[in-house]
């Protein structure tokens, strides 16, 4: 993968917005990038609603909220510019917060967007909220949420493969933004047909013959997926579990409890590449770790 130049942090200004800022910002001088933005996107809905409320004319209220968010986003990036040595712009824009994300995004060419896992409509948006959900579905650029405090660099990942070419990118960002972690590497197959075959009352030791076959399957295919992908002298941490993916990713992530979990946008199936993977899906709302989803 390419270094990313420029990296985008979406703010809503809240308390829980800060974690994506300063992650995004201790992300940008490990990765060398170049130049960070921050961008606070101003929605129509409740600026329409503030407007009837405060009795003011749109324009007086549009003007109001962008000063103040002007002046914010300037103090947090005086702040962040400061302590990590970067560049940092700011951008204050109106309208749908996802469109403008992924517009912002592509007009600078950001190598990475990092947003907020919990934003200021906390009850609303439940645990991560639509905007995150949204921008993926739209976007083509990888990724970051943030739910954690960024208290240190990540020291634990866990990356879900399935020898896909989103995950061979999801690897190479685990590897880049923290080579010198614990790098989980855990694959999660399953034995096509198992289930019809059992109610099938086929014999349970061809079953099970069957699965070990897959099993095997599963192990070659992560030696051969791993294979000089490791600096010399170290190695990863290799899980082969029997399962869903989405359910044995959520149960493994429980008990490695790692601080961060790196995987594809898409996998090997073809449905998948219409919507926004059904596994990654499950694990972005499920985990409570942050979590990187590169693009293919």
């Amino acid at each position: 993968m390419h270094t990313p130049a420029h990296i985008l942090i979406a703010t809503d200004l809240s308390s829980h917005a800060g974690r994506a800022e300063t992650r995004g910002a201790m992300l940008a001088q490990a990765l060398g990038a170049k130049r960070l933005t921050l961008l606070h996107m101003v929605p129509r809905l409740p600026l329409k609603a503030l407007t009837d409320m405060l009795d003011r004319t749109p324009l007086e209220t549009e003007q109001m909220l962008v000063s103040g968010a002007k002046a914010d986003l300037a103090e947090r990036a005086r702040r962040l510019g400061e302590k990590y040595g970067i560049e940092v712009a700011t951008a204050v824009k109106i309208g749908r917060v996802h469109l403008g994300i992924v517009a912002l995004a592509d007009e600078i060419d950001a190598g990475l967007v990092v947003v907020g896992g919990y934003g200021a409509h906390l009850v609303r948006e439940l645990f991560l909220g639509a905007t995150a959900e949204k921008v993926l579905r739209t976007s083509k650029r990888p990724m970051l949420i943030v739910k954690q405090e960024p208290l240190s660099p990540y020291k634990r990942l866990l990356v879900p493969v399935d020898f896909s070419a989103s995950s061979s990118h999801a690897l190479d960002w685990a590897l880049a933004i923290a080579a010198r972690a614990e790098i989980n590497v855990a694959h999660v197959y399953e034995a096509p047909y198992e289930t019809t075959l059992r109610y099938a009352s086929v014999d349970d030791k061809v079953v099970e013959s069957y699965r070990s076959v897959a099993k095997h399957q599963a192990h070659d295919a992560m030696s051969a997926f791993l294979k000089d992908r490791r600096p010399a002298g170290t190695d990863f941490q290799r899980h082969i579990l029997h399962g869903h993916p989405a359910a044995g990713i959520r149960d493994l992530a429980a008990e490695l409890r790692p601080d961060l979990i790196v995987m594809g946008k898409h996998g090997q199936s073809e449905i998948e590449e219409l919507l926004l993977g059904s596994v990654t899906k499950h694990v972005l709302f499920e985990s409570s770790c942050d979590m990187l989803v590169a693009m293919a």
